[in-house]
């Protein structure tokens, strides 16, 4: 699993010197994790939860990718790599805001994996089309984001990050850099390696979006973004969600699935020697209706198109509702278009339509209908 954060020449060297990524939401803080009871205004609190769905995503190990903004001197660059060395944290201490000339919220401490010191353009990695057959093998999931203008923590399918880091690779003549610790060389844009250690001395304070989102359900406020949050907080911790018992490889929220805004709430990943099982979860905080089906069936073309191909193994799809215990009304909808979506072929298998619900408690069942 990989994603990419997004800097400029002034956050870059502070990333690289203090070993950390992150992301955030100008001067808006999370105090509504501390208190849940606070009063928040629903977009700035809206903002905010969608970042910590982005950065709760983020699992120790997964590999990060620095992304350098443009600017008068160089083009957009691609710089790595390095992996996620602690589960993300909170920062509402506003640690080394006066050096990053900004306040990242969300957090995440890294360590070096193979950091080259060369880069690679944007150009390179998303308009190029060299070596590129096919549409699949374009990096759809970086272009998305500078259509839509995304936030700052970008998630990239494990095929993406394997072809910007060959040309990274490639660039650098397969020699990457050897210190522990480094620096942005902003004159001829580049990393270099840096002799000191610095120390993240930051509070580190909890993401755990859970009593937040029990407060705005009980007050029957609008919860689906908090739902998708805590999903990604405890996904390994929510075995009805999985049709089987393989490691989940990867994991992503909003996965933009089209020029258009359609985007998948919750896509995550099983695998194992033979199959790989795309998840594809849609979260309702409200009864669904009717056209879920529509939604759904739009995921499952896109994913067929761009992601099965990626694959050298037998590809299971499955299309998923996530929503509160259905009425009678949403059961006889599910009823009636629960095998619609089914297709079986020898690259692929599209599974019937699951409707997972959560009760009051946040328990999830496959629902009895």
């Amino acid at each position: 699993m990989a994603h990419v954060f997004i800097v400029n020449e002034e956050t870059l060297p502070i990333h690289l010197k203090y070993q950390f990524a992150g992301t955030g939401a100008k001067e808006n803080k999370c105090n509504f994790l501390i208190d849940e009871n606070l009063s928040v205004n629903h977009t700035v609190e809206r903002l905010l939860v969608e970042m910590i769905a982005d950065i709760s995503r983020v699992k120790k190990g997964d590999k990060i990718l620095f992304y350098l903004q443009k600017n008068n001197k160089h083009e957009g660059t691609f710089f790595g790599s390095f992996f996620v060395a602690e589960e993300p944290f909170l920062c509402n201490d506003e640690y080394l805001k006066d050096k990053l000339g900004k306040n990242l919220t969300f957090r995440v401490k890294i360590l070096p994996d193979k950091v080259y010191e060369q880069g690679v353009t944007e150009r390179e990695c998303l308009d190029s089309l060299k070596g590129i057959e096919h549409p699949y093998q374009m990096c759809w999931s970086l272009i998305y984001r500078k259509l839509k203008g995304n936030r700052g923590c970008t998630m990239i399918t494990d095929y993406e990050y394997e072809q910007i880091l060959k040309k990274i690779d490639l660039k650098n003549n397969g020699k990457f850099l050897s210190s522990k610790y480094f620096d942005y060389d902003e004159e001829n844009n580049k990393i270099i390696s840096y002799e000191k250690e610095k120390v993240y001395n930051g509070k580190q304070e909890t993401l755990d979006i859970q009593k937040r989102l029990l407060f705005k359900k009980g007050k029957g406020q609008a919860y689906e973004t908090h739902m998708q949050a805590y999903i990604l907080q405890n996904i390994f911790n929510i075995p009805e969600l999985k049709i089987a018992d393989e490691k989940i490889t990867w994991i992503g929220n909003e996965v933009s699935c089209g020029v258009g805004m359609q985007s998948i709430d919750i896509c995550f990943i099983q695998e194992n020697e033979n199959n790989a099982i795309i998840n594809l979860c849609e979260v309702k905080d409200e009864q669904p209706n009717k056209y879920i089906k529509d939604q759904l069936g739009k995921y499952v073309e896109w994913t067929k198109d761009y992601i099965v191909p990626t694959y050298n193994k037998k590809v299971i799809i499955n299309p998923i509702i996530i929503a509160p215990t259905p009425s009678q009304e949403t059961k006889e909808i599910y009823k009636n278009i629960k095998n619609d979506l089914m297709t079986k072929s020898d690259k692929f298998d599209v599974q019937e339509i699951r409707y997972i619900e959560f009760k009051e408690n946040l328990m999830f069942d496959s629902a009895k209908i």
